[in-house]
């Protein structure tokens, strides 16, 4: 349950709205960011993933804090930028790197490139040519795994960087404008074991410095990416970052290691936000107890994606007792489902259901424009003040 002030910013956005929207407390980003900056050893970089959610409002409170951003296309550069972010705080990832883009990067001050292909390599020591300036530079390697799935790779083959014996052929002096700087190696999602991460911690570097010493290249930094989760079950805690902290320190001690880096998103994000929707209709469906609602998988896709849901509960439940039910939005298609939940059994059309930990891979990462829906609103509040810099749109808004 929500406090009685929070209950009432939300009837407030509720009545303002009149339909489903985003929620972001900026005062729990903030704290939580605050934790972290008390807490973490001065050679550890932490780095905001952007994808997680570039919301303007959002990317002010990181940088507000200290923290760098990884962008990871021409869009999220600029949203970085436009808040006022310059290009020396700025990372940049993703396998297409065409030189436009790295022209647009240079350009606007970025100086660390994570490199994941020999065309990068040759397109990015040309413009060092042309701009007599010389960027510094991470090999971005994707390593063998025996098993495992991630949306970020896992074991399979993906567009992520080369493999080691790829970067073995390598000949760092054919590259002369660029500053090998170290390595980034990175193909896991979302895991909450802190053990378990720390262990593909462990094996990544193992498997990165025979590499680096076979390309002559110090690495002074390690770049490990992001992988750490949040729950996405209510009796669930988000993974206290003092263990995280730990645990890389005893990694750059053992290894002898300058700097780590990693690329936080959702575990930075997504408990700061909630998503609202109300019950459209309620129905038995051979024996199965049907919610459909107002937004889906065009909002939130999360569960679509990935196989695992938001958590959800209802905003203002009347009875204790529960039933089980199948939560579906509005889309023509039977993959607009939101999850299986238990909720108050007298639950009916019009109440407003509340998926949680959604501040981060909800609002960009859906389906905004099939069938034709409304696209949600988002809102913030920070200091106490409640604000919706994102209205919902209408279909006669954006269609042609």
């Amino acid at each position: 349950m929500e406090s009685i002030s929070d209950q009432g910013k939300f009837i407030k956005a509720m009545e303002r709205i009149e339909g489903p929207f985003f929620h972001y407390d900026l005062d729990v980003l903030n704290n939580h960011l605050e934790y972290i900056d008390s807490i973490i050893h001065p050679d550890i970089k932490l780095w905001y993933a952007c994808k997680a959610n570039p919301m303007s409002a959002v990317l002010k409170v990181l940088r507000n804090r200290g923290f760098g951003v990884d962008v990871a296309s021409l869009g999220e550069l600029t949203q970085a930028l436009n808040v006022g972010l310059d290009g020396e705080n700025l990372i940049s990832t993703g396998p297409a790197k065409s030189k436009k883009y790295l022209t647009q990067l240079l350009k606007n001050g970025v100086r660390i490139f994570i490199i994941e292909s020999f065309n990068q390599l040759k397109w990015l020591n040309e413009l060092a040519v042309e701009k007599d300036y010389s960027p510094q530079v991470l090999l971005r390697v994707q390593l063998e795994w025996a098993q495992g799935k991630s949306v970020l790779g896992g074991n399979d083959i993906t567009p992520f960087g080369l493999g080691i014996k790829d970067w073995e052929e390598l000949k760092t002096s054919s590259y002369p404008h660029l500053i090998f700087k170290g390595f980034h190696a990175f193909q896991w999602g979302n895991i909450l074991e802190l053990d378990h991460l720390k262990s593909i911690w462990h094996e990544t570097v193992k498997q990165i410095l025979p590499l680096a010493k076979k390309l002559q290249i110090r690495p002074e930094i390690i770049d490990l990416g992001g992988g750490v989760g949040i729950p996405y079950t209510m009796d669930q805690k988000l993974p206290d970052f003092k263990q995280i902290n730990d645990y890389l320190i005893e990694i750059k001690k053992e290894y002898n290691l300058d700097k780590l880096w990693l690329e936080l998103g959702r575990y930075t994000v997504g408990s700061c936000g909630k998503y609202f929707t109300q019950i459209i209709d309620k129905k038995t469906v051979r024996g199965k107890n049907i919610l459909v609602t107002e937004g889906g998988i065009n909002h939130i896709a999360r569960s679509a994606l990935t196989g695992e849901a938001f958590p959800c509960t209802s905003f203002n439940p009347k009875s204790a007792k529960e039933s089980d039910y199948s939560i579906h939005g509005p889309l023509c298609t039977s993959l607009d489902k939101l999850g299986e939940f238990s909720l108050p059994e007298d639950l009916e059309v019009g109440d407003w259901l509340v998926f949680h930990q959604t501040g981060a891979y909800g609002y960009t990462e859906s389906l905004p424009y099939f069938l034709c829906h409304d696209q949600a609103a988002e809102v913030i509040s920070y200091k106490g003040d409640l604000m919706i810099p994102r209205y919902k749109k209408t279909p006669q808004e954006w269609m042609i």
